[in-house]
């Protein structure tokens, strides 16, 4: 059984996942299983993959990372999602942990929240 923690990108910036993509390599704990640019195909990466954590945008086409949440956490309630934002309303908020996301971050956090929260929602898986 693989000791790492299996991670999942979700982003339509190529940049914002580029970024994580490069974080997450920086630690040995986790292992980059699959990315994907919109809700819609985060769904079927998910259903493909079965990561431990995804890490979620908000703001996407196609299907938000709010739907594409509630999708994930209902279909699979294993799976815990980390919204990662750049919108920082308690409204986006409430609407992220109705949607059954396990954590909240905005973009401008650091590596190490990251890498924490990640941290925190394997221990729930």
């Amino acid at each position: 059984m693989d000791p790492c923690i299996q991670v999942a990108i979700v982003d339509d910036s190529a940049a914002v996942r580029m970024s994580l993509r490069s974080m997450l390599k920086l630690d040995p704990r986790l292992t980059l299983v699959a990315e994907a640019e919109n809700g819609s195909a985060a769904i079927a990466m998910v259903e493909e993959h079965r990561p431990d954590v995804v890490l979620m945008d908000i703001t996407m086409p196609v299907l938000d990372g709010i739907e594409a949440t509630r999708i994930i956490t209902s279909k699979f309630p294993g799976i815990r999602v980390i919204v990662l934002t750049a919108h920082s309303s308690e409204s986006i908020a409430a609407k992220a942990f109705k949607a059954g996301a396990s954590h909240l971050l905005t973009k401008g956090c650091s590596a190490e929240e990251i890498l924490d929260a990640i941290m925190i929602c394997s221990l729930g898986s």
